[in-house]
Order: C-alpha cells, then structure tokens, then sequence
C-alpha cells in the first residue's frame, strides 16, 4: 500500500493536498518514535527492525502487547470487553481470509458461546481496504458498540448503507460464516431483498 507520492525521508515529508510519504512509512516513523524509542526527534531510520540492538527488548515488549494473533481474550471478555470485527471481502491489502482464521481460532480457543457473547464479525461483500468504490458500508458501529456495552443490547440483523458504489442502497451485515444472498425476488438495492445465508 504505497499510497505516497514522494521518497520517505528523515524527518517524513509532510502530507499536503498534493504530496504525500508512502503510508508504511508513515507508520513506521510513527510507531518508532511514539512507541519504540518515545522519543519525537528519533530518526526512524536509523532503527534497523531486523537487528534493532539497544531497543530489541522494548519491541519485544511491545509486540507483547499488540499480540495480534492472541486468541485467548478471557480477560478483555471478563472486563465487559465487546469486539466489532468489519473487513471487506474486496481488501486488496489484507485479506479477508486472515480475519476469517482469526474468528475460527479465536471460537475454537475460547467455544463458540462465549464468544458470541462479546465478539461480531461481519464480512462485506465489495469493500476495499478502508474505502470501497463496489460497496462502501456506511454503518454507526460506535453506536453498536454503545449499546451492547452499556446497555446490554447486542448487535441484531445490522444494515450498512453504501455511501459510494450505489449511494442509499443497503446491505444486511451478515454474522461470519454467513453472507448477504439475494432472495432472488425483490429491489437488489434493499436489504430486505437478502438473507443471511451459509451455502
């Protein structure tokens, strides 16, 4: 995802209307002097993530901590912890796939009914990485989240709108393994047109 359209650098060009430093980049510099090094005049180029020396124990620590394959969340679920997973099927960067696993191992570690209990992920047919020119859900998850967190109320038949492809048409959010299937009868630009289907 290079996304950029100058040479990264130190100190990283800055993003304007018009330039911008490739977006790995930008992380990279972002998680090396906020989270390695805490250290805002650190040349992120010079920290080598082969052999990083003197911070090796500080990103072991960290990777500790951003453990993105940990499928034991007992005490995230224990704390009240609610989990909203949304990936595009379309994502050319990362693949829907990996969430795919992520759900299997993690019901598989944990039992399909805790999980349920604090975990939804919902897979969108058309979605690129973060924008979607097929289908782009437009979806109040923070609300969702809201609502199961402090008012107990789980997320049920959600609908996504899309704000690109089709602007107004709606798509049922299907709970993984299922997907939005056409009924075969009805306007295809309604959700009620779909049903949540396994095969």
């Amino acid at each position: 995802m290079g996304l950029g359209n100058v040479a990264p650098g130190y100190p990283l060009p800055p993003v304007t209307a018009t330039t911008s430093p490739p977006s790995g980049a930008t992380f990279f510099d972002q998680w090396v002097r906020n989270a390695v090094t805490r250290d805002q005049n650190f040349n992120w180029l010079t920290l080598n993530p082969v052999s990083p020396g003197a911070w090796q124990s500080r990103i072991v620590a960290l990777s500790g901590l951003q453990e993105a394959t940990k499928t034991d969340l007992s005490a995230f679920q224990a704390k009240g912890g609610k989990l909203l997973i949304i990936h595009g099927t379309h994502d050319v960067l990362v693949s829907a796939r990996s969430s795919q696993q992520y759900m299997k191992r993690l019901r598989a570690t944990m039992g399909l009914e805790k999980v349920a209990g604090f975990a939804r992920y919902y897979e969108v047919p058309g979605f690129n990485h973060v924008v979607g020119t097929a289908f782009h859900p437009l979806w109040s998850s923070l609300s969702a989240l809201e609502d199961w967190v402090e008012k107990g109320a789980a997320p049920v038949n959600p609908v996504a709108t899309d704000g690109v492809g089709v602007p107004g048409r709606t798509r049922p959010l299907c709970e993984f393994p299922a997907w939005p299937k056409y009924k075969g009868k009805g306007n295809a630009n309604l959700a009620m047109s779909f049903t949540c289907a396994t095969e």
